[in-house]
């Protein structure tokens, strides 16, 4: 584990393969030590794997005048009707589609130079998406209901230099989006964006992401960047500290918090989340030291015996097999990491790019496949 083995398919552009347990793909005569194993880091944005994550196929064209070869990605959404139609985010080289599982991409033009947050609308997938930036200082969110063509703003912050960091549809009652900003105020609209109510006041921090529970509508997960989780039972109207409940709990018992904190405290440094797609109540957590999970909605956690390596990078992204719990994958620097066991053990591949992995997650149509973003942190 740790070698890269490196081919490349002629097939209009060029295609890269990288992974760890395949040797001289694509290859017609055997090539040397040094082709094989390329030291090289392959350009390209998108990436995908159709083995579990052995392998990776670059689904971005190599080719320096292709603005998605070096697009910083943001975020991946699937259309929920039409399988291989994806949509991608990029920080500052806008948004991109394809219909043929990313094979080719076309351009959607964005007005804002850099997207802060993207989401296909699940309503009107055809048609409707939402992107918030920046428009001289003001931070702005967007909609357009014609695919791209137009774009009208539908929310904009009373201040400037407050970009909206995190956007997110509920995927049951889809009328419901949050939307959170750089200075911790959440937002919510129940009718696709018209219109929109404040429901956070004791939030402090960037907000980096909204995830909703797997059954109880009501369940709200809120994230502030490199800090700490937020729990929500009744839609957003109230938010939960974990450790603060927990002081009051241990005051109202004269007990000490670390009493209360035996099952395991909340994770330090939390800058990633992702719900669990079958489980209710059960919450990961990707943090600059390691990955934790939580079975009662975020108030207890325990810490998964993940490579030591890993946990020298901070875990940008996690996603679980909609259809297999205990599948769980997540990218740490230039590496993928797969589980097939709950977390026991973990299949590790070293990833021959020029950028950090940025974005995971499973084909929702068929949970083979897994497409990863790349992107510079800076």
């Amino acid at each position: 584990m740790g070698l890269v083995v490196v081919a490349f398919v002629l097939s209009g552009c060029s295609l890269g393969n990288i992974g760890t347990n395949t040797k001289n793909i694509g290859t017609s005569s055997p090539v040397g030590e040094t082709e094989t194993f390329s030291t090289k880091a392959l350009p390209g944005s998108l990436w995908k794997t159709e083995d579990g994550g052995k392998t990776f196929v670059v689904k971005s064209q190599v080719d320096e005048k292709s603005s998605i070869t070096k697009a910083d990605i943001l975020s991946i959404a699937y259309h929920p009707k039409q399988a291989m139609t994806i949509y991608v985010s990029s920080v500052d080289s806008g948004i991109f589609k394809t219909e043929n599982g990313g094979n080719t991409w076309t351009p959607i033009s964005f007005p804002p130079k850099k997207i802060y947050s993207f989401i296909l609308d699940k309503n009107d997938p055809d048609n409707r998406m939402f992107a918030s930036g920046m428009v001289n200082n003001w931070g702005k969110i967007f909609r357009t209901d014609d695919g791209g063509v137009t774009w009208r703003d539908v929310y904009t912050e009373p201040g400037q230099n407050t970009p909206i960091t995190a956007l997110s549809q509920h995927f049951r009652d889809r009328n419901v989006i949050f939307a959170g900003t750089a200075t911790g105020t959440v937002v919510k609209s129940t009718d696709s964006g018209e219109t929109w109510k404040n429901i956070g006041s004791n939030i402090n921090g960037l907000i980096g992401e909204i995830a909703f529970d797997s059954e109880e509508n009501q369940v709200v997960y809120l994230l502030t960047f490199s800090d700490k989780l937020y729990y929500s039972p009744d839609g957003g109207m109230k938010w939960i500290n974990w450790e603060e409940e927990k002081s009051k709990e241990a005051s109202m018992v004269k007990q000490k918090i670390s009493n209360l904190n035996a099952q395991g405290p909340m994770p330090s440094g939390i800058i990633s989340i992702m719900s669990d797609p079958t489980r209710s109540g059960v919450i990961y957590a990707g943090t600059n030291h390691g990955l934790y999970r939580s079975t009662d909605f975020g108030k207890y956690w325990s810490e998964f015996n993940i490579i030591e390596s890993a946990k020298k990078f901070p875990i940008r992204s996690i996603a679980v097999n909609p259809q297999n719990p205990k599948e769980i994958v997540f990218v740490a620097g230039k590496a993928f990491y797969r589980s097939i066991d709950d977390g026991a053990t973990w299949m590790t591949t070293g990833l021959n790019v020029d950028r950090g992995a940025s974005f995971v997650t499973y084909d929702p149509f068929d949970p083979r496949y897994l497409l990863m973003g790349l992107r510079n942190f800076k």
